[in-house]
């Protein structure tokens, strides 16, 4: 009996000891183990992810100001007393000083326009970022085949008059002896200041030249011709918001062709007061004188409001 009983404590501790280990495996694999855990969370993230948080939106460029920049300078030329240099860029608002013998070639940021500043001389390149240059006194010449579009223009306004054209070469001179215009290539238009003669048939073709005379410096009188100029343009815009009259003449369309023409009329006029302005000596005098132009050229490029 003994060994029997010995026998059937020895199968109840095997049974015993087979449950535990059965027990022991489940719990063990119903618990995660503590390196999975912890090796979880260090798991690369997805190239998506990375791509989403490393991408920052790029910054706004800021807007410039049309101007030209200087592509070649030859000898001493400046503005307000500060040398010009190659990849300067000039902002129509200050006046380029250039001595005997020196040269900039300039090229509008916005159209590719190019041009040549000849010295000695003074000139006002881009006025307010515009295709528009104002020569007190020098000489420059144009390129054509650049920055040509349709419908564009050139201007180039002295104290005698102005010369205007979409496509040319031309050489362009202006001082004691007057203005002489000589076209290489294309055509330009060659017009005195309003009171000036003598008067040119348009347009000067390639091959051709064209001479105002000298007169005497006259900035006052130019300015308030501006000045005249622009109300009279702003005058004619408002016309052109008015009701339909009963006569022919005062359609609608006859009335916006007036007042393109008396725009184009103030654009001449202030152009050349502005030229004429600097030709000033007095240093105060030709800050009000050129105060007077920026008014009117506002008061002629204003579009006025329509009455409800």
């Amino acid at each position: 009996m003994p060994s029997v009983r010995r026998h059937l404590d020895r199968l109840v501790w095997l049974a015993l000891s087979v449950a535990c280990v059965g027990c022991g495996k489940r719990e063990t694999s119903s618990q995660p183990s503590t390196a999975s855990a912890s090796a979880a969370p260090s798991s690369p993230p997805s190239p998506q992810a990375s791509v989403a948080r490393e991408t920052i939106p790029a910054a706004r460029e800021p807007q410039v100001k049309p101007g030209c920049r200087a592509l070649v300078v030859t000898g001493d030329a400046s503005v307000d007393g500060t040398a010009i240099t190659v990849s300067s860029l000039l902002d129509g608002e200050h006046w380029v000083e250039l001595a005997a013998g020196s040269s900039v070639s300039l090229r509008h940021t916005q159209t590719s326009r190019e041009f040549k500043l000849i010295g000695p001389g003074h000139a006002l390149p881009c006025r307010d970022g515009s295709e528009q240059i104002l020569l007190a006194d020098g000489q420059l010449s144009t390129s054509a085949n650049l920055g040509v579009r349709p419908g564009a223009e050139v201007l180039i306004a002295t104290p005698g008059g102005v010369v205007h054209y979409g496509d040319a070469a031309l050489d362009v001179e202006y001082g004691s002896k007057g203005l002489r215009v000589r076209v290489k290539q294309g055509e330009a238009w060659v017009e005195p200041e309003e009171s000036g003669k003598p008067r040119f048939k348009n347009p000067v073709h390639s091959g051709a030249e064209a001479r105002l005379p000298s007169s005497p410096p006259k900035p006052q009188a130019l300015v308030g011709a501006c000045e005249s100029a622009a109300q009279t343009a702003d005058g004619s815009a408002r016309r052109v918001l008015q009701g339909e009259g009963s006569g022919g003449n005062d359609s609608l369309g006859a009335r916006a062709a007036a007042h393109m023409r008396e725009r184009s009329k103030a654009r001449t006029a202030c152009a050349i007061a502005a030229a004429a302005a600097f030709t000033e000596h007095d240093p105060a005098a030709r800050q009000r004188l050129s105060a007077s132009v920026a008014h009117a050229d506002a008061l002629w490029q204003s579009v006025p409001r329509a009455r409800p």
